[in-house]
This record gives C-alpha cells, structure tokens and sequence, in this order.
C-alpha cells in the first residue's frame, strides 16, 4: 500500500517529501530500491534538500596522534532546565590529512594540513575529498603568512578557494608593514590556481567570513585604523569598508563572524565583558550596532583571546567558541555563560577543538569535472 502511494505520487512531490528527511534518514532511503536511489542522486534533489537543510556544526578535535569530525544538528532552542544544548549526531567521521576547518557552503567543508599544500574540499555526507592541485609557488618561508577563504558566487555557483600570501618586514621594528601580496583563486573544477590582482598591502586575518556571496577579512593597516576587506567571489575584486567605531581607539582583540545571515566582530579587548557588534544592513557602515555586552565568566574566558560566536538561536541566546579550547553558551534571558562539556578540549587526548557552521547536504564532489575525487 504504501509503496504504492508513493509510486502514484508526481515526481516532483516525492522530491519535495524525501527533501525533507534528514542526511541519516536520506541515506537510509537510498537502500529502498533503485527509483528512490536515482531521484536522490539527481541534481534536482540535491538542490531541493540544501535549501530546506538545517544548519548545525561540524567540529574536529585534534591532538597529536589523531584528528576527529562530528558533524552535529540541534534544535533551535535550549533546555536551560537541563543547562545544556538540545544536538544529535548526525555522522562522525576520521580525517587524518588535515587538522583545521577553514569554512564551509553548500555542505562542503574547506580543510587545511600542516603544510601549505594540504588543501582539501570534503563532503561528510558522501565521504567524498578532493585535495586541491598545489600550485609550484606554494612553498612559503618565515616572513610570509598565508589568508584563505572559501565560498560560492551568487549568480553562477561556482565553489572557490581563495588564498592570499603576503609578506611582512621582519628585519625593521615594523613588523606590521607588508611589503608584498599576492592573491590566487581556485575554482572547483578546474584544477588550476589562477593569480589575480591583490587587494592592498595589508595583513589578513588567516581565514575569511563567507557571507552574500562574499569574502570577509579583518584587515591591519599600521597607518590607518584597521578595515574590513570584502572579496567578491563574482567579479574577483577586492573592496573595503569599515569597522564599527569601537575599534578606531586602539588595543583591538577580536575577529569577525556571520550571525544569522549579518556580519559581525566580536570584540573581546576588555577583561570583563565581550561586545559583539551587528551589521544590521549589509555593507551599511551606519547600521553597526552593539547587539550583545556578554559578562565574562573568567574560568571560560580571559582577555586578549579570540572569541568566535557560531549560531545565534530564536530565543536570542548564542553559541560561541573561545581560543580553540571550549564551547559555551550565552543566555540573553539570563545573562549567564554556560560551559558546554560535551564540546571541551581535554588536553593530553584532545588539545584542540575547531566548531563551525555547517549545512549537511549531498552535493556530488564528482561533479565538479576535472577533480581527482576519493573516498574516506
């Protein structure tokens, strides 16, 4: 009766039906028989399951003898009875050519190793990793540090890496000036880094924000207060705008984030609160505004360490990362900071913990042409 149902039922309402599910259940769909196997490798479902998909958090722990990935989905909202998030498990998964996440869209995840040529794009879902063809310049020396970022265009949805190398002056007390940059972009695809006109000589945070079909860096300039420099994924052009006002007084520790589809800085420069900052109307440089003055709790979190928020939730209470140690919680209600245990690095087996936020989906690495794609 009931595989008859849905045998009767329009193709495109059985998309939308199986859209639905989540990736665990999905999977499972795939064993039912070889009609259901075939809708749900179509481009068409792909691209109908993405855009109803919920985002959760891909985290990895790292110590030395191995790197672990969770990839998790919870609820939008907390139990604060029970003091903890409400999150289950949707794969896990060993990763050992790369130890930090550096971004993520349309469920695919940018990975980075140790060395500058361990560049990998994964899919958890389908366990599937493409290495990224090292380009012959990528050999780096002391005086260079390296930015990437990772994102999709608007119009024609193409995934690229980004990655800027610049060099600073380490021989003069100056050690903020840049005295040369350059910058690649890497289509999925194409197998190829392409060298395109950098932005100014400014040092770059090490990963971008993607947001609007854009890249965002936090920019040091050592004769100018410092910017945000915003990298089009479309056009390929750099542009800058500014900070929110706090930061023109100097003595800055912070970084940028993306909180429900806004930017934001998190400005963790005082030894008693942290200030989070919203871009209300993208690319407005009027419309910042301090949305959270969050209390410290000195056991969480000290001063001078980077404070990343992750996911804000309905109720207003949010998600943060502090210096790749810890996951806590701010109640807005309460004004209170919970540490969340289950996502704590432990040292000795755990000395690291990297949280970001990702959207599950079952986007085929194979079809990105010319890319060498193996399995994990």
């Amino acid at each position: 009766m009931r595989k008859e149902f849905f045998a009767n039922l329009p193709l495109e309402i059985t998309t939308d039906i199986l859209s639905r599910l989540p990736p665990r259940a999905v999977v499972s769909c795939k064993c039912v028989c070889q009609s259901w196997l075939k809708l749900l490798n179509s481009n068409e479902f792909v691209k109908s399951h993405l855009s109803k998909s919920v985002p959760g958090m891909a985290v990895v722990r790292s110590c030395v003898e191995s790197n672990s990935y969770e990839i998790f989905e919870f609820e939008d909202s907390l139990d604060l009875e029970r003091h903890h998030l409400r999150y289950s498990l949707v794969t896990k998964f060993a990763f050992p050519f790369a130890e930090v996440i550096r971004g993520s869209a349309n469920g695919l995840l940018f990975l980075t190793g140790d060395q500058p040529c361990d560049l990998y794009i994964c899919n958890p879902i389908t366990r599937h990793y493409i290495k990224l063809r090292p380009d012959v310049d990528s050999v780096y020396s002391l005086s260079q540090i390296v930015a990437y970022g990772f994102g999709v265009t608007r119009v024609t949805g193409q995934h690229k890496v980004v990655r800027i190398v610049y060099d600073y002056d380490l021989e003069t007390e100056d050690s903020l000036r840049v005295t040369k940059s350059q910058c690649e972009v890497y289509t999925l695809g194409t197998r190829t880094w392409r060298s395109i006109i950098p932005g100014a000589l400014l040092m770059y945070d090490t990963f971008g924000i993607f947001l609007n079909g854009n890249l965002h860096w936090l920019v040091v300039d050592p004769n100018a207060p410092s910017q945000i420099s915003c990298f089009d994924l479309e056009t390929e052009l750099f542009s800058t705008f500014s900070h929110p006002p706090l930061m023109a007084n100097g003595g800055f520790v912070g970084n940028l984030s993306a909180l429900a589809g806004s930017l934001c800085l998190c400005d963790n420069s005082s030894e008693d609160k942290i200030v989070i900052w919203v871009m209300r109307e993208y690319r407005v440089e009027t419309s910042w505004a301090k949305e959270y003055i969050i209390s410290k709790d000195p056991d969480l979190c000290g001063a001078y360490v980077l404070v990343f928020p992750i996911k804000v939730f309905e109720d207003g209470d949010i998600l943060m990362e502090c210096e790749d140690f810890v996951l806590f919680y701010y109640s807005d209600k309460r004004k209170t900071t919970q540490k969340i245990e289950m996502f704590e690095a432990r040292g000795g087996n755990h000395s690291r913990i990297d949280a970001i936020l990702h959207t599950p989906s079952f986007l085929s690495l194979r079809g990105f042409g010319m890319e060498d794609v193996n399995s994990f």
